[in-house]
Formats: structure tokens, C-alpha cells, sequence
């Protein structure tokens, strides 16, 4: 099997709605109703951003949240779903639309059907750039599904939580032994150590409510 990673210069709604702003939007299902009709559920992150939706939506409604709006809907495609399920793709999600651009996540069963999917896609869009790899275990499958989801297991962390525990994370707090400390991470952050790991706590917290039931 094979993953796909690609991204597309996008002109639709979703595209253009997170273009020169700190806004994202957090694809979590989509799906090709008819001709170039899809039905999704999304979530925009960041900037209020709702009024630029409605470009290419026949029909669209949403949901405000302390950390994010959701909303659904049908919009006008641009023949990226046709092209995945034309060429036997399975989807893996979330897709994200960022900086203007959209990237799309998915598994193709040989070499073969990913290129075809890839030429496909290049007649009708801009496709900035796209990587894959060869996927060759259950774990491997798993492994993507989960990095592929942090965008939503960090939706409800706040900005200052997700800059303490990824500064924590790729600075080695996290390590065992730790290759930084509460004193060196407080002084990048201007604050106390208790500071810090109140934040650290919160993220942690956050983070593991979403794979630990109660």
C-alpha cells in the first residue's frame, strides 16, 4: 500500500479562506454526492473566516464552539474527490486547508492507481507538491491515522498551551533523561516554572481526554 500526501494551490472557498491569516480549516468528512457536488463536515480554526465560505457552497450551516466553528454543507468540488474514488483511493482524514492551500491524505493499494490519481489531479488543479511512502504493516497504517489527527486532538488547547508543550516536546522535556528543564523553558516563555507547568499540565490533560475514556 501506499500513502499519498499531496497539496493543491486551491481557488474554492475553503482555500481562500484561510489565504493571509492564521486560519485553518480541519477537514473531517467529505464526500462526492454527484457529479462535482460534495457534502462535508469541517471545522475553521482561527479567523473569523465564515463569510468567505458561502463562494461555492449550495448550502452551508454552522455551529459556533468556544475552539472552533464547525459547519456542513454542499459545495462545488474541483474534481479531487472524483479523481480519489475514480482511481480506487481511500480517503484518510483529516484534510486541512491552510495558507491558501489544501492538502489531502490518501492510501491507494499499488504504485500504479497513486500515479494515475496524481495525473488526474494535475489536468484540473495546481498541485503544488506530493510525497508518498510505502506503507507495509497494520502499525504503519495506525501511525499515519494518528499524526494525521493531532490537528483535532489539539483543538481545544489553548494558543499558549500548544506553543508550552510543543516547545516542551521538541526541546526533550518530554525525554527521559530530559534534554531541557521547567527553568530553561520558563525563561524562552518570560514566565515562573509553576507557570509553565500549568500550561504543560492543561495540555497534557487535554490531550490524553481525547484516546482515555472516563
Amino acid at each position: 500500500m501506499y500513502f499519498l500526501s499531496l497539496h493543491i494551490d486551491g481557488d474554492c472557498s475553503l482555500s481562500k479562506s484561510t489565504e493571509n491569516n492564521e486560519s485553518k480549516i480541519i477537514i473531517s468528512s467529505i464526500y462526492n454526492i454527484y457529479n462535482c457536488q460534495n457534502s462535508l463536515l469541517a471545522y475553521s480554526v482561527g479567523s473569523a473566516i465564515m463569510d468567505k465560505h458561502n463562494m461555492d457552497f449550495k448550502e452551508i450551516h454552522f455551529l459556533k464552539g468556544k475552539h472552533a466553528n464547525m459547519f456542513t454543507g454542499t459545495k462545488t468540488g474541483h474534481s479531487v474527490m472524483q479523481s480519489i474514488f475514480k482511481t480506487g483511493g481511500i480517503p484518510m482524514y483529516p484534510f486541512i486547508a491552510l495558507n491558501g492551500g489544501e492538502s489531502y491524505f490518501i492510501m491507494h493499494l499499488s504504485h500504479e492507481s497513486m500515479m494515475d490519481n496524481i495525473a488526474i489531479l494535475e489536468k484540473h488543479n495546481k498541485v503544488k507538491s506530493y510525497d508518498y511512502v510505502r506503507v507495509d504493516s497494520g502499525d504503519g497504517i495506525m501511525d499515519i491515522s494518528r499524526h494525521l489527527n493531532r490537528e483535532i486532538n489539539i483543538l481545544n488547547l489553548t494558543e499558549t498551551e500548544r506553543k508550552v508543550i510543543l516547545e516542551a516536546m521538541n526541546g526533550g522535556y518530554l525525554n527521559w533523561p530530559r534534554s531541557i528543564n521547567l527553568d530553561a523553558l520558563a525563561v524562552k516563555f518570560s514566565t515562573s516554572k509553576p507557570t509553565v507547568l500549568y500550561h504543560i499540565r492543561n495540555a497534557e490533560r487535554k490531550i490524553l481526554s481525547c484516546f482515555i475514556s472516563k
